[in-house]
């Protein structure tokens, strides 16, 4: 073999290490592009997110709260499952957007409004990545609706409810069901942090 071939050699064996340092930079630069346009979005509100505010508030305009620093009243004790805080920008109304654990991880993603007393006004299941027709029976008004006009704990219990803060489980989707307590809790918990005594109070 010739000193000349050898340099060739030499040389072909960098092509597979620089065709990978270039896949490797134009993969950092679409995961860069792909997080900021996530971030630019984060406070935007869009598709059927939207339209489930606009049903769930009504028409208008709305402010969209991810970085909990904007928010004057608000305290480290916010809970890390809040997404976003959506505020009706006419009314006032507030409504969280909560994600959190149930059978799988992240398994609901809810949208729950409230009133100006600290009760839930209104609640639906955004995104449920629950079993199919098992878990995703907690999107079921009829189980829903269980959580409207409560502003204390709630909990979910096997079988028949015995008192006014226990819901009665699906059956087969204890899990899930408890999830939906679970967000429910946090809006309450949530709202009476930023808002002490509830949205009139701090009117008056």
């Amino acid at each position: 073999m010739t000193m000349k071939s050898k340099e060739k050699l030499r040389i072909s064996d960098f092509k597979p290490i620089a065709v990978l340092a270039l896949i490797t930079a134009v993969t950092t630069i679409l995961l860069v592009v792909m997080e900021r346009s996530i971030q630019a979005d984060e406070t935007e509100l869009s598709g059927s997110l939207k339209e489930m505010c606009i049903e769930m508030m009504g028409e208008g305009e709305f402010i969209v709260i991810t970085d909990w620093d904007m928010l004057s009243r608000v305290t480290p004790e916010i809970p890390r499952e809040i997404n976003r805080t959506i505020i009706h920008e006419e009314s006032g109304t507030v409504a969280f957007q909560i994600i959190v654990n149930g059978y799988n991880r992240n398994g609901l993603n809810l949208l729950i409004v409230m009133n100006g007393d600290g009760s839930v006004k209104d609640l639906a299941v955004y995104i449920n990545t629950e079993t199919p027709s098992i878990g995703t029976k907690v999107n079921e008004r009829s189980f829903l609706d269980n959580f409207i006009g409560r502003s204390e704990d709630v909990r979910v219990v096997r079988g028949t409810s015995r008192s006014e803060n226990e819901i009665a489980a699906i059956t087969g989707a204890t899990v899930s069901s408890r999830a939906v307590a679970d967000a429910v809790n946090i809006a309450v918990y949530a709202y009476d942090l930023i808002y002490p005594g509830g949205w009139h109070e701090q009117e008056s």
